[in-house]
């Protein structure tokens, strides 16, 4: 009886663990969603991130450029690194397909190649 108990205990605990695996890939997606800008064309940017990123009509994003410095550290072959700026923010207007959306420049200056992070 002891036995049969501990192993309906562990199916339980592995279901559990099962389930939360495979919400894992949602909420990276929520919490930690990137994309790119392809193409600016007036106030609307072209971004690399669709449906099957888990993009949605609505949602806001931070967009930014990485700026190249000079390295602090002058290690041998390393004379510039990069440091991200924040250059503005854009919303989603429309989910082109599984991997493309376009999005309406809320604020700021975005411009192709920039990144773009979902808001939290």
């Amino acid at each position: 009886m002891k036995g049969r108990m501990a192993i309906n205990g562990l199916v339980a605990v592995l279901l559990l663990l099962m389930a939360g695996c495979a919400t894992l890939e949602s909420a990276q997606h929520e919490y930690i969603m990137r994309g790119q800008v392809l193409e600016v064309t007036g106030d609307t940017a072209y971004l690399c991130i669709g449906s099957k990123d888990g993009a949605r009509v609505g949602q806001e994003y931070t967009v930014y450029s990485y700026v190249k410095v000079p390295n602090p550290y002058s290690r041998p072959g390393a004379q510039y690194s990069y440091k991200r700026e924040q250059t503005g923010e854009i919303k989603i207007t429309e989910i082109v397909d599984e991997h493309m959306a376009t999005a309406k420049v809320v604020r700021g200056k975005v411009k192709d190649h920039d990144v773009v992070e979902l808001n939290p």
